[in-house]
């Protein structure tokens, strides 16, 4: 290859790759609606997600757990300014996902309002400890700064459920058989309801791909139970 084909070449490289980059830090400064389907790339956990709005809901959760684990070893290690900058691409990452992606959840809001207030809970919470590492003179000091941590998870827990919460959910039947039917729930966060299948006792009208509304049950420590159908759409 003669000198100046390599040039040009690589000229050509370095202007697409300042293109990406300039395209990739405007999505994230400005994030905008789109109305392309989100992509995965979650490998086999990615076919769990029948939807869209699953594997969204997904996505949502593995970038939360990594930003949690992450940014927990950053602050037992001590390397606050770097859990500062790991917190800054976090949430400028978290609100690129739900601006650009909210158009494919079946109920935007209270995913939005949940992961963005626990990630701001998070962060606080670490940055708080080390602030309390920092300048603590007792032990005392740590139990009751977890106390007032704890105290927060359980206002926002009372918040949610009240603004957001609701005892029922939806779901497609599936199938019929005899007295039951085979309803499939998709992810809730508001209900507190896991993705399945569940059998419910059967209702007239409930024929396969019809959307059900299901009355739910919470139960205690864990997710919400789906219990009966109290409403069949017809279209």
């Amino acid at each position: 290859m003669k000198l100046e084909e390599f040039l040009y070449l690589l000229g050509e490289k370095i202007e697409v790759g300042i293109w990406k980059i300039f395209y990739i830090t405007k999505n994230l400064l400005l994030p905008s609606p789109s109305q392309e389907l989100p992509r995965s790339i979650l490998g086999r956990l990615a076919k769990r997600a029948k939807t869209p709005h699953e594997l969204l809901s997904l996505k949502l959760q593995l970038v939360f757990l990594v930003y949690l684990i992450f940014s927990l070893l950053l602050v037992f290690m001590n390397f606050w300014k770097i859990f500062i900058v790991v917190a800054f691409f976090y949430f400028l990452y978290l609100r690129y996902l739900l601006i650009t992606n909210r158009e494919f959840f079946i109920d935007y809001q209270p995913y939005r309002a949940f992961y963005l207030s626990l990630s701001i809970i998070a962060t606080i919470s670490y940055g708080g400890f080390i602030i309390v590492r920092e300048y603590s003179t007792s032990p005392y000091h740590y139990y009751i700064y977890l106390l007032a941590v704890l105290a927060t998870v359980l206002v926002f827990r009372h918040w949610f459920k009240s603004k957001y919460g609701r005892d029922y959910t939806y779901g497609v039947v599936e199938e019929v058989k005899g007295d039951l039917v085979r309803v499939y729930v998709h992810d809730d966060i508001a209900a507190n309801v896991k993705p399945g299948y569940y059998w419910l006792p059967a209702v007239p009208d409930a024929e396969p791909g019809r959307i059900v509304k299901i009355l739910v049950e919470e139960q205690t420590l864990r997710g919400a139970k789906p219990v009966r159908i109290i409403e069949v759409y017809m279209e």
